[in-house]
């Protein structure tokens, strides 16, 4: 549990950062503005003053997350890589912001079972479209160019996509043996794991093709 703050002013991003794991740990409704303000160590005039409700807090968590997953699509796509490349880095990027902000997709999840905001979830729905579509084009331009194997382009998508969040949502590392450095060894095995599944068999092919 993040500790009480002693700060006289908490800023915006703490604020958001203790309100979502309070969020996270309680859901929408279960959590008031009376357990935020207190482990913040501030009173309720911040909340009301930085996003004027617990809905507008709410909200502004999300707000931001989906901004976030949204910067980085734009930086990948603009990436002069070859598919293979781009898939690996991107994979890399994306496997280590679920892990940086597990309470974040713990919140995610509680808000697509409970559907309490219909405007929450057409904004999420918009964000993963985004990336599933991302993730499509890139796997379907490695397969046409040669780098990838013939594969089934959106089942491998959405195995990526649930295979993640779900390693970091539902506590499924805790029971993975995983070298000192934990979290670089996981991103890795996963990474090399769902390379493997489309990488073509002659390596050679793909280590001399030239990206046009």
């Amino acid at each position: 549990m993040t500790k009480p703050l002693n700060n006289a002013r908490p800023r915006k991003e703490t604020i958001l950062m203790i309100a979502e794991e309070a969020f996270a740990q309680y859901s929408f409704s279960g959590t008031s503005i009376r357990l935020i303000t207190k482990r913040l160590g501030a009173n309720s005039a911040m909340i009301s003053y930085y996003f004027g409700s617990k809905e507008g807090l709410y909200f502004d968590i999300f707000k931001s997350r989906l901004a976030d997953a949204g910067e980085e699509i734009n930086r990948f796509t603009k990436l002069d890589l070859n598919p293979p490349e781009k898939l690996k880095v991107y994979l890399i990027a994306y496997i280590k912001r679920v892990a940086a902000n597990q309470n974040f997709h713990r919140l995610l999840c509680n808000e697509l079972v409970a559907e309490q905001h219909p405007s929450i979830i057409v904004q999420v729905a918009a964000a993963r479209k985004r990336i599933y579509n991302f993730l499509l084009k890139t796997v379907n331009d490695g397969i046409t160019k040669g780098f990838f194997k013939k594969v089934d382009e959106e089942i491998f998508v959405l195995n990526v996509l649930s295979l993640i969040r779900s390693v970091f949502t539902d506590h499924l590392n805790s029971g993975i043996h995983l070298s000192q450095s934990p979290q670089d060894d996981l991103t890795r095995r996963i990474v090399d794991y769902l390379m493997s599944a489309l990488t073509i068999e002659d390596q050679h092919q793909i280590k001399t093709k030239s990206y046009v």
